[in-house]
């Protein structure tokens, strides 16, 4: 027979007492049986097809679900000897009067004495459970609101920027709130290693990657980012250093590496400054980076440049016609030639036969390039004026490395590379691979073929 799996009620269908109440199945809609179950406050509890919940806990109707309870009804009291009857034991016929009459009063005495204790004890147990429940009820509901708590104290999310395209642009590097959560998407299905050996569990991969971007972008101090998110100098480097070695892995290693796209790839999205180069597989041009250093000069005099005043790293960038960033070498001394890096960082083991590389005069490679592949660059002025073949010919070069040049300068907008701090030298060239890569998932510098 059906009984009513509410805790502390004890209808049965077979009570006489009870034989108005109705006995309900638990409905089959996901969302309404998860309302039940928590308003009956039963824990690790799963209803089956002989579930039921009673109609005395229904006093709007079943539409409006169970609403009245034990611990809810201030008039309720539990089970009395009416619901549940003491079997009292029938008196025996005996004589009046004398020891025998005695002694069966005592044991009635007796008898009624311990019933009333065994009443006593079933009450206390069952309020102590009900106490148990809502005390457990209110643990869980302390926690929630000291997360929420936690994450009020946190002046700056993603979440304050998100409906603004402009400040996300500014913030981050990225051109709206849909490129940042894909990147966050990518991060979510990525095994992180922390660099500090222990995990940030503090603030979400949406705020791990903000901040990092944000030390890309504006290059804010450690002092500045633990204040506004909330948490120590240590996290923002071991949060910063792993998101870096992360992006390095997924964008980079995993997309752009060693894919150099083909001449006839480069068809597809020739922009009209190149039709003159139709077989330019790539652009070449070298950009620099300063790092701080706490180290002496004499150890590192090789990096150091004069004209600048400090240290001074310079790297190979491929830029193709479409005005996409390609190839991105290693970082190498300041004083390091154009022709040296070019020969040593392995771009050229990338062209092919019939390839055109386009680069500036100071690239002096044509002897170092793979046989089959030409060079353009503007022309010398070394005595006299320039023929007329020549002036056409540095126009066309200067017209198209013009947007390959905005490309590079979208890349400095990332101040991180105007001064890296010193204990960021060993990720230095993931740092600059990774501010390449966002440079690429920003709008396109020809946003469509002229």
């Amino acid at each position: 027979m059906p009984q009513c799996c509410v805790p502390f009620c004890f209808n049965r269908s077979e009570s006489k007492k009870y034989m108005n109440l109705s006995f309900h199945r638990f409905p089959c809609d996901e969302k309404e049986k998860r309302k039940w179950l928590q308003v009956i406050r039963r824990h690790n509890f799963t209803p089956n097809c002989n579930s039921r919940v009673c109609s005395w806990h229904f006093p709007q109707g079943k539409a409006a679900g169970p609403t009245r309870f034990a611990w809810n009804e201030e008039s309720f009291h539990f089970p009395d000897e009416e619901q549940h009857p003491v079997h009292k034991k029938k008196k025996e016929q005996v004589p009046a009067g004398g020891e025998n009459q005695s002694e069966i009063s005592d044991e009635l005495h007796h008898s009624n004495n311990a019933e009333t204790q065994t009443a006593t004890a079933s009450f206390s147990s069952s309020s102590l459970l009900v106490l148990k429940i809502e005390n457990d009820m209110l643990r869980e509901e302390n926690e929630k609101l000291k997360k929420q708590l936690e994450k009020q104290k946190q002046t700056f999310s993603f979440s304050q920027i998100s409906d603004n395209p402009e400040r996300v642009q500014y913030y981050t590097g990225l051109p709206d709130a849909a490129t940042v959560l894909f990147l966050e998407s990518l991060l979510s299905k990525f095994e992180l290693k922390y660099h500090s050996g222990w995990t940030v569990q503090m603030l979400p991969i949406v705020e791990q990657l903000l901040l990092t971007l944000m030390k890309l972008k504006l290059n804010c101090g450690h002092v500045d980012l633990a204040t506004r998110f909330n948490c120590s100098t240590a996290t923002v480097t071991n949060i910063f250093t792993t998101i870096v070695s992360a992006l390095y892995d997924i964008l980079y290693v995993g997309m752009l590496e060693k894919n150099i796209p083909s001449r006839a790839e480069n068809q597809t999205s020739l922009p009209d400054c190149f039709q003159p180069f139709p077989n330019c597989r790539i652009v070449l041009d070298c950009t620099e980076v300063s790092v701080s250093s706490t180290e002496s000069l004499g150890t590192q005099s090789h990096l150091y440049s004069q004209r600048k005043g400090r240290i001074i790293l310079k790297a190979l960038l491929g830029v193709a016609p479409n005005g996409v960033i390609t190839f991105a070498s290693n970082l190498y001394g300041g004083r390091a030639s154009d022709k040296a890096i070019t020969a040593e960082c392995g771009v050229l083991r990338h062209l092919q036969p019939g390839d055109m590389v386009i680069a500036d005069k100071d690239f002096t490679i044509q002897d170092i390039l793979p046989e089959g592949v030409s060079l353009n660059t503007p022309s010398f002025h070394v005595s006299g004026q320039f023929t007329q073949q020549e002036v056409n010919n540095n126009r066309l070069i200067s017209c198209a490395r013009a947007h390959v040049a905005h490309s590079i300068q979208r890349l400095k907008r990332f101040s991180i590379l105007d001064l890296v701090p010193h204990h960021y030298r060993k990720n230095i060239n993931k740092i600059l691979k990774v501010c390449v890569c966002l440079t690429n998932l920003q709008t396109p510098v020809i946003h469509e073929t002229e």
